[in-house]
């Protein structure tokens, strides 16, 4: 949703143009993406890949995109977009805070983010969104350089048993599927897991580079993603966490390499917390009539995909299983828990902020506010009274004004975003505050807006509402 409201610069600041802003405001923070009944959908749809393009999320979403529009599926066009980092978890914060109660946006995504929500101590896990249904299980594979001296993977295990630091291993983001099948290999081979040299990716892409490129030593990624690759003589397939063998019975399993390790990844579709029920089963007969087609099903068989369909309330009880049992395996293994670094603190973190600001500010002003007589009335230094008669505003009521507009600008950052509601909050400061130099006010508004707006995405790397 997008609300802008558009200022007259040359109108005097005058009660009833604070009434328009603060009414703009609560306009906002009223107005939400409501789904008539039998209405669904009335706009275009999005995938969110909270990953970069690429890796196996991003792939299946276009797959799906796809099959939906080339079988005319869904009477409105949907689009695909990414907002990878963090192991998918910043992905995750938009769908669960921002896009809280939009049902026009599903998010694919997968077991890696179950184990890097966890590994990164983020504040936000996958049960936390209405799982819709999962969609395929996926063989894992370890690959090496085709010019590497490894030929099997018996003969990478027993590299690794000599010297662990001499082997660099690579695959999806720390925490994930890719780094715990590390971890049990290690395990299996009679080592600790600590020993692992583990480089994380954020996309399929730049794994792929660096396997290819000869950066690492082998990488572990889902047999979808490393098959063309495969296929084309850039890398080569030494074994599957599979229980039996994949790629037409080529590529042997851990188990026949002394390894007993078995380990499958799986994708699926998720939608905000908050959708409503009509919408999410308007989604989830979208979904069922998708992976019936024909077109879907020979595009897992081209990916080397099962069909690992489960529809929501099944699926829900599978992610709560797999938050327990992946927290379990991770802190067995030693990957798990405080390596937040990256972990993302949401876009709730700056309407907390504000609130917490606000608070300590009216304590000020209450506190202020005994010194003076009731109703007296005290302006600002060097401001004059206007024409409108009355005098200034009394000072309780200028900040009881201002408290009024702080929760209304809390909630417009849920529904307009930081960069709409921001500089309309400033604005209604400075009138409530009698400012006379609107013109200087509305680009420094704006200019204040944008700098917090970078230094929060682009520096410290903190989604914004």
């Amino acid at each position: 949703m997008d609300l802008t409201l558009h200022a007259n610069r040359n109108q005097p600041a005058t009660p009833d143009r604070r009434a328009v802003v603060a009414g703009g405001l609560a306009l906002a923070a009223l107005s939400g993406p409501a789904v008539a009944a039998g209405e669904f959908p009335q706009r275009p749809l999005s995938l969110l890949v909270p990953a970069n393009p690429g890796g196996g999320w991003d792939q299946l979403a276009r797959l799906m995109q796809q099959v939906i529009t080339a079988g005319k599926l869904s009477p409105r066009p949907i689009d695909v977009f990414n907002k990878g980092g963090a192991g998918g978890a910043i992905g995750l914060a938009d769908l669960v805070t921002r896009r809280h109660d939009d049902p026009y946006t599903l998010m694919v995504a997968g077991s890696v983010m179950v184990g890097s929500t966890i590994s990164q101590d983020s504040p936000f896990k996958v049960s936390q969104t209405r799982p819709l249904a999962r969609l395929i299980l996926e063989d894992l594979v370890v690959a090496v350089p085709t010019n590497s001296p490894f030929q099997t993977m018996a003969a990478l295990v027993a590299a690794f048993r000599r010297d662990p630091a001499a082997i660099a291993w690579s695959g999806g983001s720390a925490g994930g599927v890719d780094h715990i099948l590390a971890g049990l290999i290690a395990e299996a081979a009679g080592l600790g897991p600590d020993v692992v040299r583990y480089v994380a990716f954020s996309g399929g892409g730049e794994a792929s580079a660096a396997i290819m490129g000869g950066q690492v030593t082998a990488a572990i990624a889902g047999l979808g993603e490393w098959k063309p690759l495969a296929d084309a003589g850039h890398i080569r397939l030494l074994a599957t966490g599979s229980p039996q063998r994949v790629g037409d019975g080529t590529v042997p399993t851990l188990r026949e390499a002394g390894l007993d390790v078995v380990l499958q990844n799986w994708r699926g579709v998720f939608a905000a917390p908050g959708a409503p029920d009509d919408a999410l089963r308007w989604w989830s007969d979208l979904l069922d009539r998708m992976r019936r087609e024909p077109a879907w099903q020979q595009f897992l068989r081209n990916k080397g995909w099962a069909d690992g369909y489960m529809p929501g309330e099944d699926f829900a009880r599978f992610i709560r299983a797999e938050e327990a049992k992946t927290g379990t395996v991770l802190a067995r293994l030693g990957i798990g828990g405080g390596g937040g670094g990256n972990s993302p603190v949401g876009p709730w973190a700056v309407p907390q902020g504000v609130g917490v600001l606000a608070a300590a500010s009216l304590a000020g002003v209450a506190w202020e506010t005994r010194r003076l007589r009731p109703g007296q009335a005290v302006a600002p230094a060097g401001l004059e009274d206007d024409d409108e008669g009355g005098g200034p505003l009394p000072l309780w009521g200028r900040f009881g004004a201002g408290a009024a507009i702080v929760p209304l600008y809390i909630g417009a950052l849920n529904f307009v975003g930081f960069a709409v509601a921001t500089p309309i909050f400033i604005l209604a400061i400075c009138l409530l505050m009698r400012s006379t130099t609107l013109k200087w006010d509305i680009p420094a508004a704006i200019g204040i807006s944008a700098a917090v707006w970078l230094l929060f995405t682009r520096l410290l790397d903190i989604a914004l509402p």
